[in-house]
């Protein structure tokens, strides 16, 4: 049974459920009252019932509340990426980061889950981007000759000798062709490359997400994949003047590890 509720922490929280179901039914079951109840008993404040409750709706991977949370909290991520890097790139690294490590459990609750309601949700969200942010820059800065060449480990790791020479031999034209295709993409084929590669996230949660099914992510990420290989297989041929009769040979050099290869080129 949920640790009790008074009249004014039950009312608050029927308001909250009554905007986000036109019907006007009822709270959805007792675990929201019971982890509401534990909030209060520890300190969480009347005023901020509502955003406890959207909390633990976003954990449940409600789409209304994660659109919600997509519209309304997240931005604070932006903000939070601003005050160390006014990059574009450097926000949507941080947002995407946020988004997954609050929203996504990966075997264990929701980080969101642990925000208690002793302030507004925006202003504790925006605490934890800017931990995010601070984290990127660090990592960063600890390798500071990380960029001079991103793919010799995918090179050092080929099986394949004939690959193996051509990625030595075009290593660094390899390398820009790669760059310049994901740095074209569009967001969203961007950011699941970097969900699946980067953060390493199985496509059941990164389905969760974008708020469909197991099977359209995994689609969404093999598009993006072969995108990936048919236009940095373009640049390349056309970089190194490549007669068709090469061709195959470009190919197989693009998509061999392109996996590894993209995980390099977005951290």
């Amino acid at each position: 049974m949920p640790t009790a509720l008074d009249d004014a922490w039950l009312a608050a929280l029927r308001e909250q459920f009554r905007g986000a179901a036109p019907d006007g039914s009822a709270l959805p079951d007792a675990s929201l009252l019971d982890h509401v109840a534990r909030a209060a008993a520890a300190g969480a404040r009347l005023a901020h019932a509502g955003e406890l409750a959207l909390a633990w709706t976003i954990a449940r991977g409600d789409a209304a509340a994660l659109l919600r949370f997509d519209r309304e909290i997240l931005p604070e991520a932006d903000a939070a990426a601003r005050k160390l890097d006014r990059a574009p790139a450097f926000a949507d690294e941080v947002r995407q980061a946020v988004r997954v490590r609050l929203v996504v459990g990966e075997g264990a609750e929701p980080r969101i889950l642990a925000y208690r309601g002793t302030g507004p949700l925006r202003a504790w969200v925006a605490v934890a981007a800017l931990r995010v942010a601070l984290n990127l820059k660090r990592a960063a800065s600890r390798a500071p000759g990380a960029a001079a060449d991103l793919l010799a480990d995918v090179v050092d790791r080929e099986p394949d000798p004939e690959l193996r020479h051509l990625k030595t031999l075009y290593r660094a034209e390899l390398r820009e062709a790669l760059a310049a295709t994901l740095a074209a993409l569009a967001d969203r084929p961007r950011a699941l490359l970097r969900l699946r590669f980067v953060d390493g996230l199985e496509l059941a949660h990164i389905g969760r997400l974008y708020r469909v099914h197991e099977s359209t992510a995994s689609r969404w990420v093999s598009q993006a994949i072969a995108d990936v290989a048919a236009d940095a297989r373009r640049r390349l041929a056309l970089r190194l003047a490549i007669a068709p009769s090469s061709a195959d040979s470009v190919a197989r050099m693009v998509a061999s590890q392109l996996d590894l290869s993209i995980a390099r080129l977005l951290r």
